[in-house]
């Protein structure tokens, strides 16, 4: 008996062992199986926070984590959520005054200055702001010492536009090209700022590389509107009062102006005049002086008109001036036009800067927008970079390729009205009228081609419907009876239109 005890106990001792043993080489499952739902999510919390904390396997109470053994909330730390990008610190960068060369094709806009409604109404400064600030080169286009060398009208372009402006520059704070840096406290750096430029100073110097302004501003701008090149400038420099000069040009087709007359009218143009009765007159400007200076006029044959069509001679009227009145360059375009006619004498130009003789402007269309483009405006001692010194040739190049890339678009374009135009221009009138039949309402010989009769002196005129004047940019108005200029009625005055003004300013405050 004694001995079958023995063996029992030994043959019990041998399974608990064999247990135990086994628990200690399982995978742990089994003794968590007592354990409350609170404790579980407390050893989890703890596992994933990298701590060892032992906590109590035998309690089955119910309580909350807050009262495990185990301090979940002060121990464990949640990861953290994806940071959101912090916010862009400009005071951390220095600042320089540059000037930005600016080409753009204006049809699509409605003037260069920007207005109250961009979605509606897109223009040029508004597409170089909406980039200045994607670039992080400005923070607030109010604040950035903006100037421009001129206001382009709705549909007129530019190929050498200018604005000054303060941006952005990797340059540090004591480059003599930069801004001085003010602080908003106390007019010195912020601690962490003086050991950076300490620690910039101890440092071995380093070519520091400035911000690619024509690459990176072009890569946010409208395919139609480029920067050209970028000049480093003094930071009282500003692009309308620095400009010695603006020259404009305006391209239209000869068709059947005398060319002759037009250079005799534009000649008078010539020297400083008032030139009121050439321009539109704004009564919230209150302007009393209309004197400005032409230093140069030309109408010279456009020599490269290989992609036009080869029926049509293009020139351009060449314009060069200290400055510009509102749609001046317009204006007088509009009576070149009327002389090269013969509806009006060269000698119409005296007589509209004779403000004693036309005291006020004569009622007349102005020439049309399409053809007008600011083609340069001229400074003294500004030195134009085309893209960074070690990137030089590859901007430039892009930039042409991308100008190449659009002219490649607008000549295909061109090419196909050409062609359908020179197809449509050599039917015979001949073949196309029954025998018998006549043209009504057309004196005409029937012998010439479609393009003979529209480029006649006769043209289509109709009735009493005799002249057809040229406004540019392929528009025409057709009038009964031209009425000379001298016999046409006036707009107000310049003092009528101040004075007006000034009425209905008081009358709103």
């Amino acid at each position: 008996m004694r001995m079958f005890r023995s063996s029992l106990q030994k043959f019990l001792n041998y399974r608990n062992y064999r247990i135990q043993n086994r628990m200690s080489h399982s995978n742990g499952a089994e003794k968590y199986v007592t354990w409350s739902k609170e404790e579980l999510i407390a050893k989890l919390l703890n596992y994933e926070s990298g701590q060892q904390i032992q906590c109590n396997p035998i309690s089955t109470t119910k309580t909350t984590v807050a009262s495990i053994t185990c301090d979940t909330n002060t121990n464990f730390k949640k990861k953290p959520n994806k940071k959101s990008p912090r916010p862009f610190d400009m005071s951390k960068y220095s600042k320089r005054h540059i000037a930005l060369k600016v080409a753009y094709f204006g049809w699509n806009y409605h003037g260069f200055a920007t207005n109250a409604d961009e979605q509606k109404f897109p223009t040029i400064e508004g597409h170089l702001h909406s980039a200045l600030l994607r670039s992080r080169m400005i923070s607030d286009p109010a604040e950035c010492n903006f100037s421009k060398c001129g206001r382009t009208d709705k549909g007129v372009s530019s190929l050498g536009q200018v604005i000054a402006l303060d941006v952005r520059s990797n340059l540090p704070r004591d480059s003599s090209h930069v801004l001085p840096t003010i602080s908003m406290n106390d007019n010195t750096l912020n601690k962490q700022d003086e050991q950076d430029e300490q620690d910039n100073v101890k440092s071995e110097p380093k070519q520091i590389e400035e911000i690619p302004y024509i690459e990176t501003l072009n890569r946010l701008l409208p395919d139609d509107i480029r920067i050209i090149a970028w000049a480093s400038v003094n930071p009282d420099f500003n692009a309308r009062h620095n400009c010695r000069f603006r020259h404009y040009k305006y391209f239209f087709v000869k068709g059947n102006l005398d060319i002759d007359l037009m250079r005799d009218a534009a000649n008078r143009f010539l020297g400083t005049h008032d030139f009121r009765n050439f321009c539109k007159i704004d009564g919230a400007k209150q302007i009393d002086n209309f004197e400005r200076t032409i230093l140069h006029v030309g109408i010279d044959q456009v020599r490269d008109q290989q992609n036009f069509s080869q029926t049509e001679e293009f020139y351009v009227f060449d314009l060069k001036g200290t400055a510009f009145l509102w749609h001046q360059v317009r204006c007088m375009m509009a009576i070149l036009f009327l002389v090269g006619q013969k509806l009006e004498e060269p000698s119409i130009v005296n007589d509209l800067l004779d403000i004693k003789k036309t005291p006020a402007r004569p009622i007349y269309n102005m020439a049309s927008e399409l053809p007008l483009v600011l083609y340069d405006c001229q400074y003294d001692n500004l030195k134009w970079y085309y893209g960074r010194d070690d990137n030089m040739l590859n901007t430039i190049s892009k930039l042409y390729k991308h100008i190449y890339e659009q002219w490649y678009i607008h000549a295909t374009k061109s090419l196909l009205f050409s062609t359908l135009l020179n197809d449509l221009g050599s039917i015979s009138l001949k073949k196309n009228v029954h025998p018998g039949q006549e043209l009504q309402n057309f004196t005409t010989n029937i012998e010439q081609t479609l393009k003979e009769l529209v480029s006649s002196e006769i043209g289509m005129s109709s009735g009493n419907l005799s002249n057809i004047i040229t406004s540019g940019g392929g528009k025409e108005l057709r009038v009964r009876n031209y009425v000379k200029i001298s016999n046409r009625e006036t707009c107000d005055s310049v003092e009528s239109k101040n004075e007006k003004y000034k009425g209905k300013r008081i009358k709103l405050e």
